[in-house]
């Protein structure tokens, strides 16, 4: 008996869901003020996880639905989803292992990343119907958004754990550095691929949340911080608006003049 990909494929997808939540939410994250790191958000900036989660769960009840089993968008962004999801609640739970905790991070950013990116229009211009828009794109832009700003957050904890110091010039530059290399890949991200507004908005959160919580105790690394998030916000606006003008010209080249309004 033949094994129906597209069916095991909604399955693992609303399991990591499911699972990555009860995993994460069951997690002791301690207070992110008490920490040494200076890469950590507020802890306020945590609470983006509600409406990423509310995010989530709407995608997985979608992208099982009958309906949607041979949806080439959910077939590109269906395992990397499953995988980034399901693997981003055990961090928490790697913390005493600083070397399983780093390879679940990279793994994690790696594929959310990926679900993000493959959720773009198969075809420049390409209208995208308000489901996709809100059951998919939305909710991988909002998760791996934030994945971005808790890769830099988890990984600077992690090597913390592991007993490595900064080496010169200091903890408050190398934190800048990353802050700055974090925003910096995320704006190219924004901009090059401009999937949904969701993303920069997510990593802008983060850093914000970072500059808020290091000034002005730490001006370096809370204005590297606030910095990047500019950049990334920035990135993001000038994506979608190159975004609705290749919409409109390929609506304009159909004979139809239309274009899809972005998020």
């Amino acid at each position: 008996m033949m094994v129906d990909r597209d069916l095991l494929r909604q399955v693992t997808v609303a399991a990591a869901v499911s699972g990555g939540f009860i995993v994460g939410v069951s997690g002791d994250y301690g207070d992110a003020a008490a920490g040494p790191s200076l890469v950590v958000p507020a802890n306020y900036a945590f609470g983006i996880w509600a409406p990423i989660y509310a995010g989530l769960f709407s995608h997985a009840v979608y992208q099982a639905l009958p309906a949607r089993r041979r949806d080439p968008v959910l077939r590109r962004t269906g395992w990397a989803t499953a995988c980034a999801v399901g693997l981003s609640g055990f961090w928490v739970w790697a913390q005493g292992a600083p070397g399983l905790e780093l390879s679940l991070i990279a793994a994690t950013a790696a594929a959310a990343v990926t679900a993000y990116t493959r959720a773009a229009p198969a075809r420049p211009g390409e209208a995208v119907s308000v489901r996709d828009r809100w059951l998919v794109r939305v909710p991988l832009g909002l998760f791996s958004g934030w994945i971005t700003v808790a890769m830099v957050a988890g990984s600077g904890e992690a090597l913390i754990a592991s007993g490595i110091s900064a080496p010169w010039p200091g903890a408050e530059a190398w934190s800048a550095a990353a802050l700055v290399a974090a925003g910096g890949a995320a704006a190219t991200l924004a901009w090059l691929r401009p999937v949904s507004l969701a993303y920069a908005a997510a990593v802008t959160w983060g850093l914000a949340g970072v500059a808020v919580r290091l000034l002005p105790q730490y001006p370096v690394p809370g204005a590297a911080a606030l910095l990047a998030g500019v950049a990334v916000a920035a990135a993001g606006v000038a994506g979608a608006r190159r975004r609705r003008a290749a919409r409109a010209g390929a609506g304009h080249a159909s004979g139809t003049g239309k274009a899809a309004p972005t998020v």
